[in-house]
């Protein structure tokens, strides 16, 4: 009987995780129901636990071999068992289970669907553990038997034609990839026009033809690209930052200036919403549209965002050098302490840091300089900080007063 061997095969592999190996595979005293079993399996594998979820899925998974109900889903129990193995790290084992499972359906059925989707999942288990050949040998098992049945789902095919597609963009025959995007592309057009499902693919391929500076072909996609995620994620999302990011740079190398400058700036006020005013991509966008701008020799502009890009990093790196100064004092190291203060007043001053980048480094150096006795070198750097709060209360209004007043 098909799903005595099965089950039987599959739960002397599953056993060790239970904490127990049968010598003989013996039917329940009291039959359990296979819905109840499986249910609490689902929801001990949501809370973590995954023992418990292993036990509840055996009992469902024997349930179901005792039962007369051809229905039953022996094989989403057995996914879950093999999912409980991919939780605990044991990526081996998962494959395991899945392939006992494979060779009992190959057995009943070479080309039935069931078995297209247990080397789904094989594959998915393999490239986990990095084994991208073995994956796409797996997959592409797969794919022929869902083109021996035009009547299921195509989508099942079009997801695994981007799969296998993925795999072959990994390797070195970049026109191999690209055919194989395309025909992953097409059946999901086939399959469910603008399925989210698709992105994967249809990124891809564009990335493959912007790569090679096939710029023409790579701006539809892209487009596309945008439009679902902008469907999915919202026009304001992090989801969307790539596809608006290698979509700018396609339509600079197309030299549609208008549009890609529409898509950089764009790009900007996306990193700092997603991420934060001092997120390194920021400045590396402020680079891209310092190069942007000199390329049309608008050299004003151009040096605007070099100098924003320049002085977003050099925040980060006083910052970094700081915060390695506070630990160096925690250590008690003063001459390690003071020398990388000075560094990082040098790097500040060379870049014309503002004064509140500079603020702490000042107030902390001058510390160290008095700790070691260097009195005028922290009394002049006492001077820069009380200069800068002068400034900051110009700015602010708040300035005080020239003359003190008399008293009453």
């Amino acid at each position: 009987m098909l799903r005595s061997e099965i089950f039987a095969a599959f739960l002397l592999i599953s056993a060790p995780l239970c904490g127990q190996i049968p010598s003989t595979v013996q039917p329940p005293a009291v039959p359990a129901d296979w819905r109840t079993e499986f249910e609490s399996g689902k929801q001990a594998y949501a809370k973590g636990q995954y023992a418990e979820a292993a036990t509840s899925l055996n009992a469902a998974a024997e349930a179901v071999v005792e039962s007369a109900e051809n229905d039953a889903p022996l094989l989403e129990i057995l996914r879950y068992l093999a999912a409980v193995y991919r939780e605990k790290g044991d990526l081996a084992q998962a494959e395991q289970v899945l392939r006992k499972a494979a060779g009992q359906f190959k057995a009943a059925d070479p080309a039935g669907i069931p078995l297209a989707a247990i080397l789904e999942e094989i594959s998915a288990v393999q490239r986990a553990q990095g084994h991208s050949d073995e994956a796409l040998a797996t997959i592409e098992k797969a794919i022929a038997i869902r083109r021996s049945h035009p009547e299921a789902p195509r989508v099942d095919l079009a997801r695994d034609l981007t799969t296998a597609a993925m795999l072959r963009s990994k390797g070195s025959d970049a026109e191999k990839a690209i055919d194989g995007l395309e025909r992953a592309v097409r059946e999901w057009d086939l399959a469910s026009p603008g399925d989210p499902q698709s992105l994967p693919a249809i990124e891809a391929l564009a990335t493959a033809h912007r790569d090679r500076a096939e710029y023409e072909e790579a701006e539809p996609l892209l487009l596309r690209a945008l439009r679902l995620r902008e469907t999915s994620n919202g026009p304001e999302g992090a989801e969307v930052i790539s596809a608006v990011d290698s979509l700018a740079y396609v339509e600079f190398g197309l030299k549609k200036f208008a549009e890609a400058e529409i898509l950089y700036k764009r790009l900007a006020v996306l990193w700092e919403k997603n991420a934060g005013a001092d997120h390194p991509m920021l400045a590396l966008t402020f680079d891209k549209m310092a190069e942007f701008y000199a390329f049309q020799q608008h050299y004003e502009e151009a040096e605007k965002f070099a100098r924003d890009a320049l002085a977003l990093r050099t925040k980060m790196h006083v910052a970094s050098l700081n915060q390695t100064g506070r630990i160096l004092l925690m250590e008690a190291k003063l001459e390690e302490a003071a020398k990388l203060y000075h560094t990082a007043l040098q790097i500040g001053d060379l870049a014309e840091a503002p004064d509140d980048v500079m603020d702490p480094v000042l107030r902390t150096y001058a510390t160290i300089l008095r700790t070691l006795k260097r009195d005028d070198e922290a009394a002049a750097l006492d001077a820069r900080v009380k200069d800068a709060l002068l400034r900051k209360a110009d700015r602010e209004g708040r300035r005080p007063s020239p003359v003190t007043p008399p008293k009453k």
